[in-house]
């Protein structure tokens, strides 16, 4: 594979069977990574993603990689051996009003930042790190700009499901989950704005198979979509100790506090776990724009004393926290791949998760994992007190087994050849 420049210079990348790379002259990659501000949100899969990608990309020679991200860094550790140029946010508010103004401030200033980094890295493609609006509408006019090759990684779109709203309308699936009529609109607009915006690059590296499905059957080109995947950090995990020694929780959750995470269907299946069960506690681990609403739901139903809310934390706690608890449930909406699952699985935990086409594609074979029909809560109640009376002793150790597949330096090296490969056809036909 090469990359033909003008300057008659060629970058040649090959991926061994140890999955390593190497190049005869340095793959030079501006990436955009935008990412929430933690009054937000915790760091999620997507983060995730490009923070473990990124370690592995440091490591190759002949890869060099300039990084504009928005502050506060999550690239500060040493392991990181790349360009770092920081951007903070201009404001703070609450809302989803307010975050979208935010987005747009930053994306505005973020493409003058974009410009003088340009001029000095002079990279051959720009890597816009997730598909979230402030990567893809920042990436799309970087481009546009420089006229370098765009490639994008997409973590996952909404797709609409027949159990939450219409079956081919999106905004009904968002009110169907509650949503108010302005916030729906605003992130159907969003979701169609993404796809437009997807169709203008160069390629996408998608998550999933089912991603590259999804992208497919909205009007994304084949040709232009490569399928990685995700992993997780198992040797890191394996190495944390538990919070407690003894299984302290009985259920828990970790995630975006939002409607499509599935939070309130999890509260109201838990509702039917402490009729069934009394005295059983659910943590939940994450913070969002609806952790009000769900303490509200919470004070309602009574349940202070079996939901506790532990809020952000770091990955380390995270996963300390995990090792205490029993079963790990899942009742998100939408999910390209589910880090979330395969950290709980790394951390020796059953899982009980609805049954969407991205989990179903990465863990439908586990044993461990029982995926529910979409909206019945019923069904997570019964796994989740099946799980709970269970005496099995192996299924600590069936989770971790299935968790160890997944690598980042496989996913990594995946995605530079992705990059690559595109960056290669995009440049020798300019040559050409």
């Amino acid at each position: 594979m090469k990359i033909v420049e003008n300057t008659q210079k060629t970058i040649c990348y090959e991926t061994t069977e140890k999955q390593e790379t190497r190049t005869s002259f340095p793959l030079r990659i501006f990436a955009l990574f935008f990412h929430p501000s933690t009054h937000v949100t915790a760091m999620g899969g997507a983060e995730k993603r490009f923070v473990e990608t990124l370690k592995v990309f440091c490591e190759q020679d002949n890869v060099k990689i300039a990084v504009l991200e928005s502050s506060p860094s999550l690239l500060d550790a040493p392991k990181y051996k790349c360009k770092k140029y920081s951007l903070p946010w201009s404001f703070h508010g609450k809302g989803w009003l307010s975050t979208y103004l935010e987005w747009g401030f930053w994306i505005f200033r973020a493409l003058f930042k974009s410009l003088s980094i340009l001029q000095i890295e002079n990279p051959h493609v720009i890597f816009v790190t997730n598909n979230t609006l402030p990567n893809l509408i920042l990436g799309y006019f970087v481009g546009l700009i420089s006229h370098k090759p765009v490639g994008i990684i997409v973590h996952h779109i909404d797709i609409p499901s027949a159990k939450i709203g219409a079956k081919d309308s999106l905004y009904c699936s968002y009110r169907n989950i509650d949503y108010t009529r302005s916030v729906s609109l605003a992130k159907t607009l969003a979701f169609y704005i993404t796809l437009s915006l997807l169709k203008k690059t160069n390629a996408i590296v998608a998550v999933s198979n089912f991603t590259a499905k999804a992208l497919r059957d909205n009007g994304i080109s084949k040709s232009k979509i490569f399928v990685s995947g995700n992993a997780i950090n198992f040797d890191f995990i394996s190495g944390i100790k538990p919070y407690r020694y003894e299984k302290i929780f009985d259920g828990v959750f970790a995630g975006r506090i939002s409607k499509e995470k599935g939070i309130f269907n999890l509260v109201e299946a838990w509702k039917k776990v402490v009729k069934n069960k009394e005295n059983v506690k659910l943590l939940i681990i994450g913070s969002g724009l609806e952790l009000d609403s769900l303490k509200k739901m919470i004070a309602k139903d009574e349940l202070e004393d079996n939901i506790l809310i532990y809020g952000r934390c770091s990955d380390i706690k995270l996963y300390s926290l995990l090792k205490s608890s029993k079963v790990f449930i899942f009742p998100s909406l939408f999910e390209g791949w589910g880090i979330a699952v395969a950290e709980a699985l790394a951390c020796g935990l059953p899982v009980v998760a609805y049954d969407i086409p991205a989990l179903r594609e990465t863990f439908g074979s586990c044993k461990n994992v029982f995926l529910v029909p979409v909206g019945d809560i019923d069904r997570i109640t019964c796994e989740v007190l099946e799980l709970l009376n269970t005496t099995n002793g192996n299924l600590c150790e069936i989770s971790r087994d299935y968790a160890k597949k997944f690598e980042w330096k496989k996913v990594a090296a995946t995605d530079l050849e992705a990059i690559a490969k595109f960056a290669s056809e995009v440049l020798n036909k300019n040559v050409d």
